[in-house]
């Protein structure tokens, strides 16, 4: 897979991992409830090395077309989180996007601006037409997130996702290209 690199201002997304800042990642993976707030039963929690060696070297394209891709985050060169597209459907132009900022460095523009670099990505890399996504009714920052960049939401999946014997409910977003 080719090497990305975007940047903007003092946040930088790139499909390259640097080994450099495994004991970051782990520490900004090691969240318990990060597995709820991204609305996946198969993150894991302790995230341990081997997950992340799993989740860095993972396939992601097929022959020479790309079917998934993650960006690791940086702020001002230490490991700020995750974001990437999945299911890229380049058929009908379309992929989902998916985001987390490590605890540590949330509140401070980071989601904001990875999501721009993400969305440029898409549009001008990939040349896709949509993205979308589903956010918790709870995550109001996400929310706030994808509105400020261009998101809109569609709908709401009520209680489609169940956590610990509850069922939560979803905004569905989407954002034409």
């Amino acid at each position: 897979m080719n090497k990305y690199i975007l940047k903007n201002g003092e946040i930088e997304i790139t499909n390259e991992f640097s080994e450099g800042h495994m004991d970051e990642f782990l520490m900004g993976a090691n969240e318990i409830e990060l597995g709820f707030r991204l609305m996946a039963h198969s993150f894991p929690y302790p995230y341990t090395k081997e997950d992340a060696l799993a989740f860095i070297t993972k396939n992601r394209e097929s022959g020479k077309e790309i079917f998934e891709i993650d960006f690791y985050i940086m702020y001002r060169n230490e490991f700020a989180g995750v974001i990437g597209l999945s299911d890229i459907d380049h058929e009908n132009s379309r992929a989902h996007i998916g985001y987390w900022i490590a605890k540590n460095n949330r509140n401070k523009g980071i989601g904001g601006k990875a999501l721009e670099l993400a969305i440029q990505f898409a549009r001008k890399t990939l040349k896709l037409n949509s993205l979308y996504t589903n956010v918790l009714t709870s995550n109001i920052p996400s929310i706030i997130i994808l509105t400020r960049n261009g998101f809109t939401m569609d709908g709401i999946s009520r209680y489609c996702f169940r956590y610990e014997n509850k069922f939560f409910s979803a905004f569905i977003f989407s954002l034409l290209l």
